[in-house]
């Protein structure tokens, strides 16, 4: 990194500036707005009023800088492409206010600068990734021109309101349209539900429901996918009623659904962002303060024995350890219905000890409708495979 006390020593004013202060703001440029894949990018801007809050495509980012100047202390670019920087030393800017996007201007910055400024190349990700990005980045526009919200934010704001005051869809769209109706013209806020539902379609997690054996001997997948009674018991998968001549006649309503939710795409997610990335190396490459206490699951004799027989998987730290939980409970509280169905989830032990049993890390992966008895196996088996494929194939 050369000297850059021309950033500061170089722009006194927005019609006072010297000649190197325009050259090397001009190279900072070209720098910064690469472009990969033959389009444009935005990045933050580094302006003493922007202070690497906002993305500006290059014209504005030059214009900003021009009117006024660069941001203190920012000799460094690590918003911008600085290679080799210590990553560990980086410090984020925080949203100012309300900060409801969760982390995604972050989750953006550390894409770009993988995709584009490190040379990854883009047929190298994941098709439902690069749309996962895609989304992101197109719900960052602002709902129009006189505000610093984003689409996505404002979507979350008031989904949020729906969620928290049980609104229905009608509720929900008429607030939509009020809303609207108060707003300049030419904003981009979604109209209705369903406008709102394909923005956000890009963050859903796949969800599926599969068919069991009211007894709990199989699962219609598979060999078993089009079944139409269990191969075991012989019990009917679909609701039966008389056809009126004695016979009985199948539903297409299934007697017993389990509820599936792949906690590989969950995994994969902890690892778009910088700082849980980091965080599900912690097992591994952190320090431990405490050497005469277990603090966390890989401080312990089973973690360690693991480790000797597969020396090949623990090498990599960002091989994912995880834990299985579950246990029964009625739905419907202490109401005299006798029902119970069973949530298993996934927890990832990478993560260090502050954060590892946190709501938002446990990971709710299958839902066992009433008592499994001795069929926990079966209704296990989708979670077992796609422990196999991680096992064997990686994802």
């Amino acid at each position: 990194m050369d000297d850059r006390e021309w950033m500061y020593t170089g722009h006194r004013s927005k019609v006072d500036f010297t000649k190197e202060w325009m050259c090397k703001t001009d190279e900072f440029l070209e720098s910064a707005f690469g472009e990969a894949g033959g389009r444009p990018i935005k990045a933050l801007c580094p302006c003493s009023k922007c202070a690497n809050r906002k993305r500006q495509n290059k014209v504005n980012v030059g214009k900003h800088l021009v009117n006024n100047g660069f941001t203190p202390n920012y000799t460094r670019w690590v918003h911008h492409g600085e290679g080799h920087r210590m990553r560990e030393e980086v410090v984020r800017p925080r949203l100012e206010g309300f900060d409801a996007d969760a982390g995604v201007a972050d989750m953006l910055d550390d894409f770009h600068e993988a995709q584009y400024v490190e040379g990854r190349r883009l047929e190298e990700m994941d098709a439902t990734t690069k749309a996962f990005y895609d989304m992101m980045e197109s719900a960052q526009k602002p709902l129009h021109d006189r505000t610093t919200v984003s689409q996505l934010d404002a979507i979350g704001r008031v989904m949020g309101f729906k969620s928290q005051f049980s609104l229905g869809r009608e509720a929900y769209d008429g607030m939509l349209a009020l809303i609207g109706s108060l707003l300049l013209e030419g904003h981009i806020l979604p109209k209705s539900m369903y406008e709102s539902q394909k923005v956000l379609r890009a963050l859903k997690m796949p969800y599926d429901q599969i068919d069991a054996c009211p007894k709990g001997c199989v699962l219609f997948r598979k060999d078993h996918k089009d079944a139409k009674y269990c191969p075991k018991c012989e019990s009917s998968r679909y609701l039966e009623v008389d056809s009126g001549d004695g016979q009985k006649r199948q539903l297409s309503i299934p007697l017993k659904v389990l509820r599936y939710l792949p906690f590989l795409p969950r995994m994969q997610r902890l690892y778009m962002t910088e700082e849980s990335a980091k965080q599900m190396r912690w097992h591994k490459e952190d320090k431990r303060y405490n050497l005469d206490k277990m603090v966390h699951p890989s401080d312990g004799k089973a973690w360690t024995h693991f480790d000797r027989i597969h020396n090949d998987k623990a090498e990599e730290a960002r091989n994912v350890r995880v834990a299985l939980a579950t246990d029964g409970f009625n739905p419907y509280g202490q109401m005299s219905a006798p029902y119970t169905c069973w949530p298993i989830f996934v927890i990832p032990l990478n993560l260090p000890p502050g954060v590892l049993l946190q709501r938002q890390n446990t990971f709710l992966s299958l839902i066992i409708p009433g008592h499994s008895g001795n069929n926990m196996g079966v209704y296990m088996e989708p979670l077992i495979d796609e422990l196999i494929l991680a096992w064997e194939d990686g994802v």
